[in-house]
């Protein structure tokens, strides 16, 4: 079992069979997705590698769902998931936010998951939508340049992801 980072309260491994509830579905596609990272590095490194983080024989990743935070000022802030890499010295942190279907991401809600990355240190926001895009560092939603300063913003498209 992963260890919990320190800025963590609570949260649960990723499993590739969730064990919640069905109508939890973008929090089980998450989990599956997350599972999948520490068990397939080449799907892993391929991946990681369109935000900037390369995956060698001694990194190792970490994946979490239902995680909640020592530092929320909302104490309500849950996103799908937090994504952890670890090459030894250091560590690179995202948190995960997954929409399915036709579901389209809420720049609220992605602005809320930037300020409460940057309270806990943690590097980066990823979403992961339908919704497409040219590179992982462009995102379908506009948010304000000063949330990015120290915590960046990446999109994945699930059928980036699939193929």
């Amino acid at each position: 079992m992963s260890e919990l980072p320190d800025f963590l309260k609570r949260g649960e491994p990723a499993r590739l069979f969730p064990v919640l509830a069905d109508t939890n579905r973008e929090q089980r596609i998450a989990s599956i997705f997350l599972a999948l990272l520490p068990q397939i590095p080449s799907m892993a490194a391929a991946i990681l590698d369109t935000v900037g983080i390369r995956v060698g024989k001694r990194t190792k990743i970490s994946t979490f769902t239902e995680v909640t935070f020592r530092e929320d000022k909302n104490g309500n802030d849950r996103p799908d998931g937090l994504l952890v890499v670890s090459t030894g010295k250091s560590s690179w942190s995202a948190l995960i936010e997954a929409k399915i279907g036709k579901a389209d991401l809420a720049v609220e809600q992605v602005e809320k998951y930037l300020e409460l990355a940057k309270a806990n240190q943690v590097d980066a926001v990823i979403t992961i939508s339908n919704q497409f895009v040219a590179r992982a560092d462009h995102s379908p939603v506009t948010v304000p340049k000063v949330l990015l300063r120290k915590t960046s913003l990446f999109h994945w498209s699930w059928t980036w992801i699939a193929t």
